[in-house]
């Protein structure tokens, strides 16, 4: 046996116990689920962390009506995640418009449809009508009043709005609810 293996006393690491007893030495070796739990209570904080981001994501995408009517600001934050926001909870459907002659005059009628999109009855506003020209300036704009005031949950009304002599080089009307301007409807 050579020498240089065998380190003296005073080399020997201090941190190994010198005399154990048999209770140390017939010990069960750490299992592994020890590691494993050590592991998962290490995660646990990460986990929470992601779940807490999914639900609030989730929440802020699902809620995003309720947010707009409390904060108008967030529309634009919405729109530039290419996610809709109906803050009035209100539609146009099916505008069209017409000139007709009436004796002697021209008269422009515009017609469609206000539908509720909420679960609950919903207020609903003036209309804005604006007749714009091929270079999309506006001609000439007015309020029309809606034909009912208050529409049930899911109900929908016709309306009509008119202009007398309207302006002769308009292309297109433009409706949307006053004051709203991410409700616009186009006709020609």
């Amino acid at each position: 046996m050579r020498n240089d293996l065998v380190k003296p006393r005073s080399q020997v690491d201090s941190s190994f116990p010198q005399k154990m007893d048999e209770a140390q030495l017939w010990r069960e070796p750490p299992r592994e689920s020890d590691f494993v739990d050590k592991r998962r209570e290490s995660l646990l904080p990460v986990i929470a962390a992601i779940i807490a981001i999914v639900f609030g994501a989730m929440a802020l995408i699902g809620m995003r009506e309720r947010i707009v009517r409390v904060l108008p600001v967030a529309t634009a934050l919405y729109s530039a995640m290419g996610l809709k926001v109906d803050a009035i909870g209100l539609d146009l459907r099916g505008v069209t418009s017409k000139i007709v002659t009436e004796g002697q005059r021209k008269v422009l009628t515009v017609e469609g449809e206000i539908v509720n999109l909420r679960r609950s009855a919903n207020r609903v506003p003036p209309m804005a009508l604006a007749v714009r020209g091929a270079d999309g300036r506006e001609r000439y704009a007015w309020t029309a009043a809606a034909p009912k005031m208050r529409l049930s949950p899911g109900e929908s009304v016709q309306f009509r709005a008119r202009l007398a002599s309207p302006p002769a080089d308009g292309a297109d009307v433009l409706v949307r609810f006053a004051g709203l301007d991410e409700t616009e409807k186009s006709v020609r």
